[in-house]
């Protein structure tokens, strides 16, 4: 035997035998309830699932279906003994209409009387030619501004308020 083990008395070893089948056993049983647990819940959700299919099933049939009114039968007395087939009446729904064409621009024309004395019946007609369209003139492109060059300039010079005391007491001219 290892130092960790102790040594047991013969009733220490029995009592801890009936306690190691007794979790055993309530081990058994707890794994048992956990599968019936979920066996129930898988059940559950699948009834769940047939319903939910089911009641859009017959709500989408609803839907699509279209309402049909029941009409009352009568029954047709004629005097004469003839047959009469019925036919199911179709709708036809109307055609699209056709886009119009369009129209080609028509240039102004005047139109002014004359005043010769030769004919009354005579007119003259004058065309007017239409301007034609222009093309927009391009905008002109942006010109380059050039200043004058920072490079003639010196650099400005810091302000130093103190002189050249620091040049003379660091001797650095």
């Amino acid at each position: 035997m290892t130092e960790t083990q102790r040594n047991r008395s013969p009733a220490q070893l029995e009592i801890l035998a009936k306690a190691r089948e007794k979790a055993q056993q309530v081990r058994k049983e707890n794994a048992e309830l956990r599968r019936k647990e979920k066996e129930l819940a898988k059940a559950e959700k699948e009834k769940e699932k047939a319903d939910r299919k089911k009641n859009i099933t017959e709500r989408y049939s609803k839907l699509k279906e279209p309402k049909k009114e029941q009409l009352k039968e009568e029954e047709y007395v004629s005097e004469d003994d003839t047959e009469v087939e019925e036919t199911p009446v179709v709708k036809k729904s109307k055609p699209k209409p056709k886009p119009k064409p369009k129209q080609p621009k028509k240039k102004i024309v005047y139109i002014s009387g004359t005043e010769s004395d030769t004919s009354d019946e005579e007119e003259e007609v004058v065309y007017v030619k239409t301007k034609p369209k222009t093309k927009p003139k391009p905008k002109p492109k942006a010109k380059r501004v050039v200043y004058e060059s920072e490079e003639d300039q010196p650099p400005p010079q810091p302000h130093n308020p103190f002189g050249d005391m620091y040049d003379r007491m660091f001797r650095l001219s």
